[in-house]
């Protein structure tokens, strides 16, 4: 591997944190399938709600597997005069990642583009930063999205800027837009219809975007204060 190459991809801890996840749900699971058989239980009802909690815990562990899947998948090379990823493109309705190779010389990358997206999650106004080139031919690829916020994502910025180099061009902002919600996994739009927003109202979208984060995380360390108490 040459100085100039390069490869992004998600951190080591992201993908134990997920794999342990996975491992604890499915082990929650188990025990409260066998739970009947290990204390003795006959009451059907009693027994229903437990079969009900260990499939529920169970479909929260093949989740879990599914996103370590994207983040062990997920990976965004230059290579020489050659952009290389392996990024998420959909999910089956059954939650399973589904993913898109790109190999694209970057002397045919006409364009690198940048945006913020404003979507609403839970009736909150959320934000998260997207990256697709633009090729000589005039196909829009999308690469990745990242949601602020969450340990795991990428360095759009840096991905961006060694892509831009590497093609002899400058990363263009495309400002910020509202759009639809994201995928589970980091997919981005291929389709970069929205227009703009104007200056005002990007930055009334950013502070409801910041109240969001700060919802959110008082609601973590409220939860983490009750479990305290209790």
């Amino acid at each position: 591997m040459s100085a100039a190459d390069r490869t992004w991809r998600f951190d080591p801890g992201m993908r134990i944190m997920l794999g342990f996840a996975a491992v604890f749900m499915f082990a929650v699971a188990a025990l409260l399938f066998s739970l009947p058989l290990l204390v003795g239980g006959s009451d059907p009802s009693s027994n229903a709600i437990i079969d009900i909690t260990g499939v529920i815990m169970a479909g929260f562990g093949l989740f879990m597997t599914f996103g370590l899947i994207g983040v062990v998948r997920t990976q965004i090379s230059i290579k020489g005069t050659s952009l290389d990823a392996t990024v998420p493109q959909r999910h089956s309705w059954l939650l399973v990642p589904q993913f898109r190779v790109i190999a694209l010389p970057l002397g045919q990358i006409r364009s690198v583009e940048r945006r913020q997206e404003a979507f609403r999650s839970f009736g909150l106004i959320n934000l998260r930063d997207s990256l697709s080139v633009v090729t000589s031919g005039g196909e829009r690829i999308g690469l990745f999205s990242n949601t602020m916020g969450p340990a795991a994502q990428l360095p759009l910025d840096d991905i961006a800027a060694a892509i831009a180099s590497g093609a002899g061009i400058a990363v263009t902002d495309a400002g910020t837009v509202w759009t639809k919600a994201p995928g589970l996994y980091g997919e981005a739009s291929s389709s970069w219809s929205e227009q703009p927003l104007d200056a005002t109202s990007a930055m009334k979208v950013r502070r409801a975007a910041v109240r969001t984060a700060q919802i959110a995380g008082a609601l973590i360390l409220l939860v983490i204060a009750l479990r305290a108490c209790g």
